[in-house]
């Protein structure tokens, strides 16, 4: 946020000095201002503004020249001759100039359209642009002439507008120390000036700079393009830093992953072997094939490789064989067909060949009933059941 303020400032001495001498004329009087401009710029930093800007441009009067009479640099067409300003500084150059003032009797604090003309043309001529107008009405306040009151006010020229500045006395008002603290009032005399533009080069620069100060922004300027190039450098190796972090932590990752990866082979290598699991069709197979061998229903053999009976099983698994195994009903049709076939070839050869006797017939019949044991390629020992036990599948 960015403020603009103008005002006027002079010292008491140059106050009161134009006070008097136009208080003791009896008829309006007019002069030029002479002085100095300066601007300044103030930062300031408060709880609800974080950069607050202010440009202060503040007028110093002084001192001032009168003219011997009105309209002595002006004809009456406010038209303002340059000649006859020279003539009223004298030997005084026309750089000093930062406005004029004037002096009426029992008026209003306003411009006339006049004294605006002359102004506007004053400004034409005069280097410095920025004019000020300080215009002075004195008052009778009682009819002895006893006591006297001096209005003034500072007028400056905005565009084709004039507004009104405050006027700041430095020596005037309380004479509290405060008030000495908080500004520096500033009216040098001109001969101060003088004496300081005669040695200024020695001290200041072109751009009008102290040339300490310029050494001193040169050390300020290199300080911080080091300070710069070392932030550099640091934000790199932070990012440096940051990389590594971070292949540190996919390393340390992986080696966990890779040691519990070892951890789960080992645990696996030292655990005792799983029970082989019982194949339930198998067994519900065999049970429906042999339900009197429960041999062929045992996983477990001895040292001789002969089947363990006690722990063949015997559980109901609850296998719906017509459904579960359609082939295996299949199987058994063909074979009961067979063994029929097979037994009908053995009555006619006894019709045919008489002399066979029934120790041959039954010996032919243990033969037919363990061909399916010989058949099924098992090499386990098989128990023998008696003729009269039926070894057809029950459903």
């Amino acid at each position: 946020m960015e403020e603009y303020s103008t005002t006027v400032r002079t010292s008491g001495f140059v106050l009161s000095s134009l006070m008097f001498q136009h208080l003791n004329s009896d008829r309006d009087v007019e002069g030029l201002l002479l002085g100095e401009s300066v601007g300044e710029e103030k930062s300031k930093i408060t709880d609800s503004q974080t950069d607050h800007i202010q440009f202060v441009h503040t007028i110093n009067i002084q001192k001032h020249i009168t003219c011997r009479s009105t309209h002595s640099f002006y004809n009456n067409t406010c038209e303002v001759d340059k000649e006859k300003i020279r003539q009223v500084l004298s030997n005084l150059k026309e750089e000093n100039v930062i406005g004029w003032y004037r002096q009426r009797r029992n008026t209003s604090q306003q411009m006339t359209l006049k004294e605006q003309l002359v102004h506007h043309n004053l400004r034409k001529l005069l280097p410095y642009q920025e004019l000020v107008f300080l215009l002075l009405a004195p008052y009778e306040v009682t009819s002895s002439h006893s006591t006297h009151r001096l209005e003034y006010t500072a007028f400056i020229c905005n565009g084709s507008q004039f507004s009104s500045i405050p006027v700041s006395v430095s020596n005037l008002g309380t004479l509290e120390q405060q008030d000495y603290w908080r500004v520096s009032a500033t009216c040098p005399s001109l001969s101060h000036c003088q004496a300081i533009k005669q040695h200024r080069a020695k001290f200041f620069s072109s751009e009008q700079n102290l040339r300490e100060v310029e050494n001193v922004n040169d050390m300020n300027d290199t300080l911080l393009d080091e300070m710069k190039s070392a932030c550099v450098r640091v934000e790199r190796s932070e990012r440096r830093v940051e990389k590594l972090q971070a292949e540190i932590a996919e390393l340390a990752e992986a080696i966990r992953e890779r040691r519990k990866k070892q951890q789960d082979h080992d645990a696996k290598e030292s655990s005792p072997l799983e029970e082989p699991k019982e194949n339930i069709l198998l067994c519900a197979a065999l049970k429906a094939l042999f339900p009197n061998t429960p041999s062929l229903r045992s996983q477990t053999l001895s040292v001789e490789g002969s089947p363990v009976l006690q722990l063949s099983c015997t559980e109901d698994h609850g296998i719906n064989v017509p459904t579960k195994l359609p082939l295996l009903l299949l199987q058994c049709g063909k074979a009961a067909r067979k063994r029929k076939m097979s037994s009908g070839y053995g009555l006619k050869g006894k019709c045919q060949s008489p002399g066979i006797s029934r120790t041959d017939k039954k010996r032919k019949v243990d033969t037919e009933l363990s061909e399916p044991l010989s058949q099924s390629g098992s090499d386990t020992e098989v128990e023998v059941s008696s003729p009269n036990q039926s070894n057809s599948p029950v459903f």
